[in-house]
């Protein structure tokens, strides 16, 4: 227990309308009851699925883990979930976070765990720094603790690494024991992994791999640092010995978890001695503040507080109501004003919204920004278009994006620059598989019979993969939300006629391409240029299900330099999104069509 939150100090229970930091509201097709539990929230999303935030009916916190049908539906892998279930229902740890129950047999299964609040050790320790003392050694001992309960339970870790530490007020927790093996998917960085799980011979990969995985979070939390071999000076002396041998190559000349444990408490009972040396040691940690998320408010740039203020003294003293905030900056008046008289009454405003905020607050741009990204982030496929020109003539590169989840995940990006035209794909679980392709060379843009290779061959810049460079380009409407950004929202429109490839755009007329328009300033980081931020004028357009649908930024991020006519070079970047969750082809080679090296 912590000393300085007090021994009665109670965690603030999270709502759909107060969630702890990086925690979400559902997104589209979650589900709003799990069993005995109601969702709030999205805590994340990775290869083994959905962990959404829910509370039970008792109000008790969970942590839910979904596993997608196409997971659920292998080959014995519902007889894996079963007897992991099992297994971490045996479970009887003081660091390990609690089962709270499965439903294995459901059309998406789940597990449930009980919800420790805190943040991550990766999170703590780039706040605080890394862990000293008693603080350290009651880390270590924490986690070997959890692991040692697993292993009696005959269930495995095998992703452990610092996002999977909770530092809760109450003692370091564990979390996703057994969902490796549950769900057949890796979760962890390979820097975290054993040599024997690299190997690809699952059948080499025992309890021993999670003793690794402890000598590296050890080291991680004594220096900050991966280790890359033996431990450095930097792990205090009476820990250094034990980590070393943890991190043994071979898995046999590592201890056991259990010897770990032993060691660490000097013989003494594990459970007695790691609950007092936590209880002694574990200090400085509080529960993260939860945070509103139902209404988002954003800060009402200083020039507006007057007309503000005016806004609200009319509507008072006339007894009317702001009727319509077409053409107004966002944050200017609005429903949130009515929510502020309230709250300073002292009357509880709960206002839970049913769909995406813009249907019901368009005016909220953090609302309305948080949902698109969210939504596009979540989708089960899509198509994009990126265009990056500048106004000297011919100057544009064109990038077209296609995502799907069906038959099997795969992204590709494809770039043409006049004439040429090459670009990568990722296939596979997590889209680890990574390949480049290019066409014959025909002269013709997208022309010509695809050949796919894994080296791009010397002197080729680093690509990242399709989707990370994806995300990248979306989250910069994140932008729109940031300190200094003036938004205005326009009411709905259509965008107009604007040229896009079919094989992107579908069946949809693009005339009738549009929705809700905000229109205004900020900075932003044009994507694949080197140039820091610049404020750029803007337009968004968000569809009436919550989607972004395009998104132009106009600005000139070199200054004094020229275009061809004389004027200041600027730079126009055009991002159409189209297809969410909608039928797309992404061509995916045999492996005998994917040569090595560039052809």
């Amino acid at each position: 227990m912590n000393p300085s939150a007090g021994p009665s100090a109670v965690a603030p229970t999270p709502d759909r309308d107060h969630l702890p930091p990086g925690v979400e509201r559902p997104a589209k097709g979650d589900p709003a009851v799990l069993g005995d539990h109601r969702v709030i929230g999205r805590v994340a999303r990775d290869a083994a699925g959905t962990v959404l935030l829910g509370t039970d009916t008792a109000g008790a916190a969970s942590v839910i883990r979904v596993v997608p049908a196409r997971l659920a539906d292998a080959p014995e892998a519902r007889v894996r979930l079963e007897a992991e279930a099992d297994r971490l229902s045996r479970v009887r740890s003081l660091c390990a976070v609690a089962y709270r129950g499965a439903d294995v047999r459901a059309a998406e299964p789940w597990l449930a765990s009980a919800h420790a609040p805190g943040l991550t050790l990766a999170a703590h320790v780039a706040e605080h720094g890394p862990l000293t003392g008693g603080m350290l050694s009651a880390l270590a001992a924490g986690v070997a603790e959890a692991l040692a309960a697993g292993h009696a339970a005959g269930a495995l870790h095998l992703a452990l690494d610092p996002s999977r530490v909770i530092m809760s007020p109450e003692g370091p927790r564990v979390v996703d024991l057994g969902t490796v093996r549950a769900t057949g998917q890796p979760l962890s960085p390979a820097q975290w992994a054993a040599p024997e799980q690299r190997s690809g011979d699952p059948a080499g990969v025992t309890g021993y791999a999670d003793v690794y995985a402890w000598g590296a979070l050890v080291h991680f939390a004594a220096t900050g640092t991966v280790p890359s071999g033996e431990p450095t000076g930097s792990v205090p002396a009476h820990l250094a010995p034990l980590v070393g041998r943890a991190l043994a190559q071979v898995p046999e000349e590592r201890p056991t978890v259990l010897e770990v444990l032993r060691e660490l408490t000097m013989g003494e009972d594990p459970a007695t001695a790691v609950s007092g040396l936590v209880a002694a040691e574990w200090t400085g940690v509080s529960t993260p503040r939860l945070r509103h998320v139902g209404r988002p408010r954003r800060t009402v740039a200083p020039f507006l507080l007057a007309g503000t203020a005016a806004v609200l003294v009319g509507a008072l003293i006339g007894g009317g109501a702001l009727v319509s905030t077409v053409g107004s900056p966002v944050g200017a008046g609005g429903p949130d004003t009515d929510d502020a008289a309230a709250e300073a009454a002292g009357e509880v405003v709960e206002e839970e919204r049913t769909g995406p905020a813009v249907a019901e607050v368009p005016e909220d741009v953090d609302a309305v920004v948080a949902d698109a990204v969210e939504l596009a982030l979540a989708a089960s496929s899509f198509t994009t278009y990126d265009r990056l020109y500048t106004n000297d003539i011919g100057d544009q590169t064109q990038t077209h994006y296609r995502y799907t989840e069906e038959p099997q995940p795969a992204m590709s990006r494809t770039v043409h620059f006049g004439p040429s035209t090459n670009g990568e794909l990722s296939f596979g679980e997590d889209l680890a598989e990574l390949v480049h392709f290019a066409p014959e060379n025909t002269g013709v843009i997208g022309g010509g019979e695809r050949r796919y290779f894994r080296d791009p061959g010397p002197g080729s810049p680093e690509t990242e993969a399709p989707r990370v460079l994806w995300e990248e380009k979306l989250r910069t409407l994140e932008g729109l939300t940031a300190e200094g950004a003036q938004v205005t929202y326009e009411g709905r429109s259509t965008i107009g006629d604007v040229e896009i490839p079919e094989e992107l755009l579908g069946d949809v007329d693009p005339l009738e391409r549009g929705g809700h328009h905000y229109t205004g300033t900020f900075d932003h980081r044009f994507v694949g240029l080197s140039h820091g931020p610049v404020e750029v004028e803007f337009d968004l357009w968000i569809s009436e299900e919550g989607h972004p649908v395009r998104f132009v930024a106009v600005g000139v991020p070199e200054p004094g330099a020229l275009a061809e006519n004389g004027e200041p070079r600027s730079y126009t970047q055009h991002l159409d999104f189209m297809r969410f969750d909608l039928p797309v082809d992404v061509e995916v080679p045999e492996p005998t069509e994917i040569q090595a090296t560039r052809p």
